[in-house]
């Protein structure tokens, strides 16, 4: 590990979704809120960027391979000693990522498991201190810095609560994922730390699950997913007016509680027929005419900036009474303007409106969700909670207080007194497999969670 001088930046390998190359998601705003808002000192390069000037390689890939066996040929560049013994390491480490990696891809393509892939990798230690894992499995080999994990949950909350698998089918993939995760000591997305230093749980949900699941709590640090935003602090204008305007912003119209909020609004309308429903970010049914003679206006699409600066500035009550969440920024961005929220009492939603900042109903009863946004509605219930949407963002979710809490993390992750090389690895599977041999493969990328 290089060395890390207290008035030298801390140079961080972010090996998170980027907009370039990974699908739109919350996983790939966590990546721009970094990169915009880094924590005190810290100097990120996204593994986009750490592939192209060379100091991140991808063990097993075609051009991998063709790279490490090019190398080797007499006259372009192997040698005696050594250097060729290291090149020769180097080969059969790549053709073995190369092998475990088509059987992995054939196995998860094959739809009985995960689709995320394990990715082998090797980070350049001259040009980082440390690497961010998020969202992706890894495993890093060689002298590659020390790893930290983030996530916002397992991949088993999203399979079994967002695309309905059964319990079964969840069983069945986490078992293929620990015997493999386990076989190559890989770090899997809120399940296995292998060579991972710390953890970064999104909410106290997550970290009290994955200390259920048998990882260490003094390594595992609460750092929400944060925000900062140029009107974060300020109230909307007309502090006065009589809360009449509800919004839910979801793509995953279903399974963020959508037919819920539907069916809720008919019947608040029947008492309170001033009220409007906002509805962005899903494909709206085909009878417009009806929607807007019921109230409700729904935008498939509206662009981030609008969506920050005109839409949810306008929204007295964020209803968001979702089957399946981490820690979403819908209603994270709601609270940064003062929003209060109703949120359901799935996972770590609660969490969100602490200290008055909203209600919780229970998740999937419609009928609960018209009593708690009927208390938001009231005028003083109202302006108590947008005051504390406000502190509750400041508090928890801003980056002014969140990006030195992720620093602290990234210290302790590099302080010394763990050794990689001498410590078991940790994990959080019990059954887990001995680690084993070094560089092992992928498959094809899968599409990226999102729980954030």
């Amino acid at each position: 590990m290089t060395d890390v001088n207290e008035h030298s930046p801390l140079r961080v390998l972010l090996m998170s979704a980027v907009p370039s190359r990974d699908p739109h998601s919350g996983d790939v705003t966590y990546t721009e809120q970094l990169l915009s808002h880094p924590p005190p000192g810290v100097e990120y390069t996204t593994y986009d960027r750490a592939v192209a000037d060379g100091t991140l390689r991808e063990l097993g890939t075609r051009r991998d391979v063709r790279s490490v066996l090019d190398h080797r040929r007499p006259g372009r560049g192997s040698s005696a000693g050594a250097s060729g013994a290291s090149a020769a390491g180097s080969a059969v480490a790549s053709v073995a990522a190369a092998t475990l990696r088509t059987i992995e891809s054939r196995v998860r393509s094959s739809g009985a498991v995960f689709r995320e892939p394990i990715r082998v990798m090797r980070a350049d230690p001259a040009a980082f201190d440390l690497v961010h894992v998020h969202v992706f499995n890894t495993r890093f080999v060689g002298t590659s810095p020390p790893v930290v994990m983030s996530a916002a949950g397992p991949l088993e909350w999203l399979y079994a609560e967002a695309w309905g698998w059964s319990a079964r089918q969840v069983r069945r993939a986490n078992a293929f994922d620990t015997a493999l995760g386990g076989m190559v000591d890989a770090t899997l997305h809120a399940r296995r730390l292998g060579r991972a230093r710390r953890f970064v749980a999104f909410t106290e949900h997550l970290r009290d699950w994955v200390c259920a699941h048998g990882i260490p709590p003094d390594l595992v640090d609460v750092v929400p997913n944060y925000l900062a935003l140029p009107a974060a602090r300020h109230p909307t204008a007309d502090e006065a007016r009589i809360p009449r305007r509800l919004g839910f912003v979801a793509k995953d119209f279903r399974s963020k509680g959508g037919e819920e909020v539907l069916a809720a609004f008919e019947i608040l309308r029947r008492e309170r027929s001033d009220l409007e429903l906002v509805i962005v970010g899903s494909q709206p049914p085909s009878e417009a005419d009806r929607l807007r003679s019921a109230g409700i206006v729904w935008h498939a699409f509206v662009p981030r900036d609008e969506l920050l600066q005109t839409v949810l500035p306008s929204i007295d009550v964020l209803l968001h009474p979702s089957h399946f969440d981490g820690l979403p920024y819908a209603p994270m961005e709601a609270l940064a303007y003062g929003v209060p929220l109703v949120v359901s009492d799935h996972g770590a939603l609660p969490e969100m409106v602490r200290g008055g900042a909203g209600r919780v109903c229970r998740t999937g009863d419609a009928a609960d969700l018209v009593r708690a946004t009927t208390e938001l509605l009231d005028v003083q219930e109202h302006a108590r909670a947008r005051t504390a949407a406000l502190e509750q963002f400041e508090l928890r979710y801003s980056a002014e207080t969140q990006a030195p809490t992720l620093r602290r993390s990234y210290d302790l992750a590099l302080a010394p007194g763990r050794s990689d090389d001498a410590a078991p690895p940790q994990h959080l599977h019990a059954r887990s497999a001995p680690a084993g041999g070094p560089s092992q493969g992928r498959s094809s990328e899968g599409s990226r969670p999102t729980l954030s």
